[in-house]
């Protein structure tokens, strides 16, 4: 069995399972939910919970709308920090582990796996914390659930959010992981910004050429499969770390972005 093993358990998350449940449950309390009937896709950070937790929550907060006796399908899409590659790769594990207990991948895996532009290149996942830390706020929050894990390279938004829309059915939610910008003084983030939430509140794909986001493929992604399907945006939250837990001399943004149907 191939497992990927966490590796930010204990600097971006508590390791220790009653203590990251608990961390988890008060972002969620604090968080506000907004009661809309279809829900295809969310945006959150992907920081140490310190920092971006109270951002995060509020994008998770709005999955209690799903129908939790499916078996939900998680695509997962987030950036490549570490490694630098053409395509995206998928991650073809069988499972994930984190404090919380193992998150199966989905069957969906090997066939996406076929698909031009779609690779399993293992260095792309090891050190990568950007799946990661998505996993415990979905293993408190669905009950059942599988992941499509993408770490993105070098790939158009078009050619991702296509191939992705052949395999995303009634069962299926698009969780975009991505931060906004990076280590800006607070005013001067906070401009920044707001060309990404403006971009999100209007689906406009060449105003996102202004946002500083690492993810932003995948939030190209969903921006594209909205107009593409008659997905309706909105923005949930914004912070930055400087609101949160950190300095205001250099902060890094956070958006909470849901994509749905009324």
């Amino acid at each position: 069995m191939k497992v990927r093993e966490p590796v930010v358990a204990g600097s971006f998350y508590p390791a220790e399972r009653e203590e990251l449940r608990r961390m988890i449950r008060q972002f969620l309390e604090a968080s506000p939910m907004f009661e809309v009937s279809k829900i295809h896709s969310i945006v959150s950070p992907h920081a140490g919970y310190i920092y971006s937790g109270p951002v995060a929550g509020v994008s998770y907060k709005q999955l209690y709308n799903l129908d939790h006796s499916k078996l939900w399908k998680v695509f997962i899409v987030a950036p490549s920090h570490y490694v630098y590659f053409s395509g995206v790769s998928v991650g073809a594990f069988d499972e994930y582990q984190t404090p919380l207990g193992a998150v199966a991948v989905s069957k969906i895996v090997p066939k996406l796996l076929m698909e031009d532009s779609f690779h399993f290149i293992i260095d792309a996942h090891l050190e990568e914390h950007s799946i990661e830390v998505q996993l415990p706020f979905l293993q408190y929050v669905l009950p059942r659930f599988e992941i499509i894990p993408i770490v993105t390279g070098e790939i158009s938004y078009k050619e991702l959010g296509d191939t992705l829309d052949k395999y995303m059915y009634d069962d299926s939610i698009l969780v975009v992981s991505t931060d906004l910008s990076h280590y800006n003084p607070y005013d001067i983030a906070k401009k920044i910004d707001e060309h990404c939430n403006k971009a999100v509140t209007e689906l406009d794909l060449k105003g996102l050429d202004k946002c500083e986001a690492c993810g932003k493929t995948g939030l190209a992604t969903a921006l594209y499969l909205a107009k593409k399907k008659g997905w309706k945006s909105k923005i949930l939250t914004y912070a930055n770390s400087g609101d949160t837990a950190g300095p205001r001399t250099q902060v890094v943004g956070y958006g909470s972005y849901m994509f749905y149907e009324e």
